[in-house]
């Protein structure tokens, strides 16, 4: 018998399979940090699961209008989202004179 990659995790013991579609590296300027962002595809539907090795966080400056994208989004706006809440919090807080800092960045303890 022939299985499909859906089929094969069909089993009830089996939960949230994820498949992985892409993976970007970059920094933002000034921030010497690695920054991982990961997009994965739930194995039985079509929506993009975003995980980012990092969030950001600046004293004084709020985190802004989140980017949002829905079951229908592609990878590049799934993607965009994601790098948006990082670089418009970086680009608020360089328009508030703030020199990039490494502890701008918080490592998120659920990537992995």
């Amino acid at each position: 018998m022939s299985w499909s990659r859906e089929e094969a995790l069909t089993d009830p013991a089996i939960r949230e399979p994820l498949k992985f579609l892409s993976e970007f590296r970059f920094s933002l300027r000034d921030i010497p940090v690695e920054i991982t962002i990961r997009l994965y595809q739930p194995v039985h539907s079509g929506r993009i699961v975003i995980r980012r090795s990092h969030d950001i966080a600046v004293d004084g400056v709020s985190p802004g209008k989140a980017y949002d994208y829905d079951e229908e989004s592609s990878e590049g706006e799934a993607l965009q989202a994601a790098v948006c809440d990082l670089v418009s919090v970086y680009n608020a807080a360089r328009t508030k004179d703030l020199k990039p800092d490494r502890s701008w960045l918080k490592p998120n303890p659920n990537f992995g």
